[in-house]
């Protein structure tokens, strides 16, 4: 990352001038590694810039109503590049999140919603679990496969907590998922009833118990889809950290930052991920 940021007017200067550059903003590190590695070797040219090197000031967040959060700043700096030329190819990557469930993915010029959940989604697969869990970290699962339904069946869970609490507009403060997993044989299980009252009971909003609770199962009954769009990044990397542990693999990849770093590694096989720059 440079140390001197760059200016807003200062980018639009430079695709002014160099409309071939292949300049992609990202979220953080990890989005940028993570397509970095994966078209190293592809001579494709495109390069990757956390949007941290870029200075978004508070007044252009506030011209279009946006937080200052990375997303909101990415969203921000695309629309602020509008005006380059028709021919630059740079543009902003955003995680959909949450937003492809409520319409608010934005059609912009210069703005591109990840093709998933997060980057993180490309590597929920069948085969890149294996890789981590078995391969790598030497997890002892007996059962492969009720293992992955049951990873997925959390997953869904926690997202749909997630959505339900947007929909509400309850701005929950969230507590650690860690004390509310067991293992039954080869089976992942959650103790959702108890995890939603200690959100509930951590942001002082357990007077909206009946209708948060409602609306979870709703979102869960909707969530009947491609894992890879109902799932939260964090909340899959720090499961198969936590799958790692209770299974007794290897210590080292029982932290979700260690399982980050073996996505990293796997980055260049996940064809997946060529659709993120297309």
């Amino acid at each position: 990352m440079q140390d001197n940021k760059w200016t807003i007017d200062e980018l639009l200067a430079r695709y002014e001038l160099e409309p071939e550059l292949r300049d992609v903003f990202v979220e953080g590190t990890f989005d940028r590694e993570i397509l970095s590695h994966h078209l190293q070797a592809s001579g494709s040219g495109h390069a990757f810039y956390e949007v941290d090197t870029v200075d978004v000031p508070i007044k252009v967040l506030a011209l279009y109503g946006l937080t200052s959060g990375n997303k909101q700043r990415l969203i921000a700096l695309s629309k602020e590049l509008a005006t380059v030329p028709t021919t630059a190819r740079v543009y902003c990557l955003v995680d959909r999140d949450l937003d492809h469930w409520f319409g608010t993915v934005q059609n912009l010029p210069r703005l591109r919603w990840s093709s998933f959940c997060s980057i993180e989604s490309h590597f929920l697969s069948v085969e890149t679990i294996r890789d981590v869990v078995i391969t790598t970290s030497r997890a002892k699962i007996g059962n492969f496969d009720v293992f992955v339904s049951s990873l997925q069946s959390v997953l869904r869970q926690l997202y749909a907590l997630r959505l339900a609490d947007r929909e509400l507009g309850l701005n929950l403060k969230w507590v650690a998922t860690r004390k509310y997993l067991t293992t039954n044989s080869s089976e992942l299980t959650f103790d959702l009833a108890g995890y939603t009252q200690a959100v509930l009971n951590s942001s002082s909003a357990t007077n909206k118990k009946v209708e948060f609770t409602a609306l979870t199962d709703r979102w869960q009954r909707t969530l009947a889809c491609d894992i890879r769009l109902a799932c939260r990044g964090h909340d899959y990397t720090e499961l198969l950290a936590w799958a790692v542990s209770e299974f007794h693999g290897q210590r080292e990849f029982s932290t979700s930052d260690a399982i980050q770093r073996l996505f990293v590694l796997l980055a260049r096989s996940v064809s997946s991920l060529a659709n993120e720059v297309q």
